[in-house]
């Protein structure tokens, strides 16, 4: 099967391809690059209502009579949860949020337009499911970017489902369920520490046991969600914000207390060192409601060597 998503542009899954296949992986996202004679392609292996399905999503530009949208194509291909598989696509992509305002106002400062020119086009993925996001906010607490996303395939690969197509594995994120069966000593061997491993326990058994309603976030307040979140064990502020800012999409929002934030906002935005939380907050103000794409933008151009 495969389905059409329009796309609220600008979006450019060839350069979101070769941009974000370059960056650490967990083993859930398989971007994979244009080809000389294959497009750009991203694929994911998601389980929707315990039906293991791979999407295999590829962009066309579109025509004058027709708007850029994105192709999905299916295995198997003719799913039980097609509906809800659309509404996945459309959550992860941003499809409902436009990155013409920040352009906009980027513009205006000379800094970012050799940044615009690399990156046009580009946005990252939401997680899936708020859960997939907690779970990453829990393991990236206090550590570098490189070591959480190294954990985090460890756990994708034991607890994940899989799925074999065309010759090629892929891994979804383990379900609450499959955590919330384990142990504090089953993720030790996964190389978290045992308050992290706790943490993501703790989360799963709430979640799977206790009724804890993290999808239903999606739609609260950004205070009542970090109230919400706050409220679980090894949730502070921090965490908070990155999943507002990251999983939920709330571009408005910054995770002021990270310290990669920052560095970078710091470095790139201010003095030119680290600042601390307060001063991040304060220079991160007049971006308004698009914080969440500069200290994205930022990020990639670091990490890609253009500032």
């Amino acid at each position: 099967m495969s389905f059409e998503i329009p796309i609220k542009g600008p979006y450019n899954l060839a350069r979101c391809a070769s941009v974000l296949s370059r960056l650490p992986q967990d083993g859930t996202d398989v971007w994979i690059p244009t080809g000389e004679t294959s497009p750009a392609e991203y694929r994911r292996l998601h389980v929707v209502n315990e039906e293991p399905i791979l999407v295999m999503v590829q962009q066309d530009q579109g025509k004058k009579e027709k708007k850029p949208h994105l192709i999905i194509h299916t295995h198997p291909t003719r799913p039980k949860n097609i509906s809800l598989l659309q509404e996945i696509v459309c959550w992860q992509f941003h499809l409902d949020a436009s990155l013409q305002g920040f352009y906009n106002r980027a513009r205006r400062y000379s800094f970012f337009l050799p940044i615009l020119k690399n990156f046009y086009g580009v946005k990252p993925l939401r997680p899936p499911t708020l859960f997939e996001m907690a779970v990453i906010a829990i393991t990236e607490q206090q550590l570098s970017y490189l070591v959480a996303v190294k954990m985090r395939s460890r756990l994708v690969d034991a607890l994940g489902k899989k799925m074999v197509f065309a010759g090629k594995e892929y891994k979804a994120f383990p379900l609450p369920q499959a955590l919330a069966e384990c142990k504090v000593s089953d993720l030790r061997t996964l190389s978290l520490s045992i308050r992290k491993a706790e943490y993501i326990i703790d989360l799963s058994r709430k979640v799977v046991t206790n009724g804890f309603d993290l999808e239903g976030l999606r739609s609260r307040p950004s205070e009542e969600v970090i109230s919400a979140l706050t409220s679980l064990r090894g949730f502070g502020r921090w965490s908070a914000e990155y999943l507002l800012a990251r999983g939920l999409g709330r571009t408005e929002v910054v995770a002021g207390g990270d310290l990669g934030v920052q560095t970078l906002v710091g470095k790139f935005l201010g003095p030119g060192h680290r600042i601390s939380e307060k001063e991040c907050r304060k220079i991160m103000e007049e971006w308004g409601p698009h914080k969440r794409w500069v200290v994205f933008y930022l990020f990639c151009a670091s990490r890609f060597g253009l500032i």
